[in-house]
């Protein structure tokens, strides 16, 4: 047996392990793809390879042919292939992991103006700025479309410089009827369930403008992150 073909066999069996560890039976001795992929994001995402690989390594391990030597060959390509995913797999990307850290957030205070907030956000490149209570925990945010939501409540409504948070605060909570609208997770949810939060619509006019992360995934905590769909996408692709 080839040595390629060895270190295919030990990542197999790796592989497997955390595979039945995330379908919730790592006992199992057999290959528990579907059970995992109906539990984990990232299972489901490498479904398809998962199974190929499991096939490659049953033509292996059960030959039927009767010719002498595997029908199959391990290349060195493919073996690096097998790796990275097993390596994802042990080492997912986490939310924690993703968008801005508190400590980099730019953030409002409802007695804070909106036409200094809009400045930083055009020189800074911000769209979204979260908008926190004494306590850090977050009760709105401010955006394009809060502004444009309260430039509509009211025919004879005009923004100001001068205008403070709190003055356009029912526009800018989190549950204001906005395009746009927001989702909290913990620290610890992979980048494959936060992929799927993006591209989840809650209806054909309204998309997600951001996650953010709290140690409890819930919007009553403190505040410990932001992430944007740039985020996600670089976090795809790094």
């Amino acid at each position: 047996m080839s040595s390629t073909t060895e270190r295919f066999l030990r990542l197999f069996e790796e592989m497997v392990g955390e595979v039945n560890t995330r379908a919730g039976d790592e006992e199992s001795h057999s290959f528990l793809i579907e059970r995992a992929a109906s539990r984990d994001g990232a299972v489901k995402k490498h479904q398809g390879l998962l199974k190929y690989i499991r096939d490659v390594r049953n033509a292996l391990q059960h030959p039927k042919h009767r010719s002498e030597g595997h029908a199959v060959l391990i290349t060195e390509p493919f073996l690096e292939e097998v790796a990275s995913l097993l390596n994802h797999l042990q080492n997912p990307v986490r939310s924690r992991s993703l968008g801005v850290p508190r400590k980099q957030i730019k953030t409002a205070q409802l007695s804070d103006c909106l036409g200094d907030l809009a400045d930083d956000m055009k020189t800074r490149g911000f769209s979204h700025v979260p908008i926190l209570d004494d306590s850090d925990v977050l009760i709105g945010v401010f955006n394009e479309a809060a502004v444009f939501a309260y430039l509509w409540s009211d025919d004879a409504v005009i923004i100001e410089r001068s205008m403070r948070i709190e003055e356009i605060l029912p526009h800018c909570r989190l549950d204001a009827q906005h395009t746009e609208t927001f989702q909290f997770v913990g620290p610890n949810r992979q980048l494959e369930d936060v992929i799927d939060m993006f591209l989840a619509l809650k209806s054909p006019t309204t998309r997600i403008g951001a996650v953010f992360v709290t140690a409890s995934g819930k919007s009553t905590d403190k505040l410990q992150g932001m992430i944007t769909p740039w985020d996600v996408l670089h976090g795809a692709t790094s």
